[in-house]
Formats: structure tokens, sequence, C-alpha cells
């Protein structure tokens, strides 16, 4: 018997626009932390256009479709790709909070995934100079370091992030070793005390 295929989306044009988008900017979201601390002024220039364009180009999406853009619109890979502009939009904090609702409420929907929304979630509340809530958010200290925003309550962060869909957190630290070299260790420090911004990302 076979297994049934999922709907096409809605709006083919729009999915195709959020990949195109999230595919020119994900060669420098994989890039590795070290590599990232030695950008080019022109590379971190270029980078900023990208995000600048990336974030007007979902606005307009949301605009016309009067809703985030789930699954049944434009599929789950544009889905994702539209957290992921999201995320990196710290540019603009008042639309990334309007998106931060949106997206909520297609979740409540079935229409995109509690990941998701932790992540967005966890964003909103760093550029807003709050403690995260899932433990998605790192920045890298001058030695290239990776190291967690604070995290509020962090006895309970890996109740919560299952809670999410998450995995635990201790998995996620292993990917981002693999992927951007050393992270320290989520210590009551990392959890409590404020850290400097200079580099945001989402893992």
């Amino acid at each position: 018997m076979n297994e049934p295929r999922p709907s096409e989306p809605g709006y083919p044009a729009l999915a195709e626009d959020l990949l195109d988008r999230a595919q020119r900017a994900k060669e420098h979201w994989r890039t590795p932390g070290a590599e990232r601390l030695g950008m080019s002024p022109h590379a971190l220039a270029a980078l900023a256009q990208t995000q600048h364009d990336n974030a007007a180009g979902l606005k307009r999406i949301v605009e016309r479709l009067g809703q985030w853009p789930g699954r049944s619109t434009v599929g789950a890979d544009a889905c994702q790709a539209a957290v992921d502009i999201a995320v990196h939009s710290d540019h603009d904090p008042v639309l990334q909070r309007t998106l931060l609702g949106l997206l909520r409420r297609a979740v409540e929907a079935g229409d995109a995934t509690s990941a998701q929304l932790a992540h967005l979630h966890d964003r909103c509340l760093v550029n807003a100079g709050q403690a995260q809530v899932y433990g998605t958010q790192h920045w890298y200290r001058p030695d290239g370091l990776l190291e967690p925003h604070p995290i509020a309550d962090a006895e309970q962060l890996d109740t919560r992030r299952a809670g999410a869909g998450l995995p635990p957190y201790s998995e996620q630290a292993r990917r981002l070793r693999e992927r951007h070299g050393p992270i320290a260790s989520l210590s009551v420090s990392a959890a409590t005390e404020a850290a400097p911004l200079p580099e945001r990302h989402a893992a």
C-alpha cells in the first residue's frame, strides 16, 4: 500500500521565493563560528543587505497571505525557510515580534511546529535583552568560543525543550560543536548573567 503523498503547497510561487531567499543566506548561517568572526567588512555588508532583503520579502508575503506562510500554503520546507528568515531579521525587532505572533497562530492551527516557534520566541527574547526559554540562541565570545545566551530557569531547560519537540540540550550542543567548534558548558553563570551580543546564532 502506497503512503499518502503530501499535498502541494497552495502558493508554489511564494514557496519558491522563500526557498530561494533562505538558500542565498544559508551559506553564512552554516559558516563555522571562527570563520564568521573573521569576515571582511565587505562580506558583512553583503550579508546585512541579504538579511534586509529577505525580511522585506517575508513581510510582503505575510501581508499578501494575511497569515504566516505555513505548511498548507507554502509547504513544510518553505515554512522552515520563512522561520529561518524571521529568526535572522534582527535589524527590525518590530517586524520580528509581529512575525512571532503570526507564527504562534500558525502553530495553534497545526500549520507550523512548536520547535519552529521556540526558535523565534528565543530570538525575540534575546533581542529584547531578556533570558531565552529554550536554549536555542548562542553567541561567539571574543576567544571564538560558542556560548548560550542567558537561559531562564536552566534546571528545567530540557523539560521545556521536550515540550516544544526539541532534543535535549546536550544533543544540540554536540551538533553545534561539530559545526562551529567548541561550545562553553551550560553553567549557572551562562544561565543567569548578561552577555554581549556580537554575533547571534539560531541553532
